[in-house]
């Protein structure tokens, strides 16, 4: 639930504050510049993601608005619960991919599909009474289909900040970057 008000919070923040947020009254084509935005990701799961994406605002002038990113993310290891003497732990990876759509030269809604991947790794430590053998570490890997919804805001001339929800892994995607 704080995820949810956290995405949210900071979307109308970044809408209230922004000074370019003015509907477009004329009929006019809006001609944004075209441009590809590196971005750091933090992903509030249980194992803490980080990644990065890269997010394009398309080159064709008839579809000046739109643009496209694709990012990968991937959490540390963390110890989970196994009966004694038994071992484990976890790690979750995720990719994402979409469309977003400029509804100023400096701030943007994203949305698309991600795939979250949580893989445990257990082991039971019971090893046979042969020399030299290792306990045997058991995978068990669940991919998970989600959706995404976000904004982005640049400012400063280049500094981009963003802000969404997945659904997947359910939880808030925080990130920061700049713009080329």
């Amino acid at each position: 639930m704080k995820q949810i008000l956290l995405a949210t919070v900071l979307f109308f923040s970044l809408v209230t504050f922004s000074q370019q947020a003015q509907a477009n009254i004329d009929e006019e084509q809006q001609n944004f510049k075209p441009s590809v935005a590196l971005l750091v990701d933090y992903i509030d799961t249980r194992g803490d993601m980080f990644g990065v994406t890269i997010a394009s605002r398309h080159f064709d002038p008839s579809y000046a608005d739109w643009g496209y990113y694709i990012g990968y993310a991937w959490g540390s290891e963390y110890d989970i619960e196994v009966p004694e003497p038994g071992e484990g732990y976890a790690k979750e990876y995720m990719w994402r991919f979409g469309l977003s759509y400029s509804l100023t030269q400096d701030l943007s809604v994203y949305g698309g599909a991600t795939v979250f991947i949580y893989e445990e790794n257990t082991t039971d430590n019971i090893v046979p009474l042969i020399v030299g053998a290792e306990p045997v570490w058991e995978r068990d890997r669940q991919k998970e289909w989600g959706a995404e919804f976000g904004v982005r805001y640049t400012f400063m001339e280049g500094f981009v900040i963003g802000a969404g929800y997945d659904t997947g892994a359910e939880a808030a995607i925080i990130s920061f970057g700049f713009t080329m």
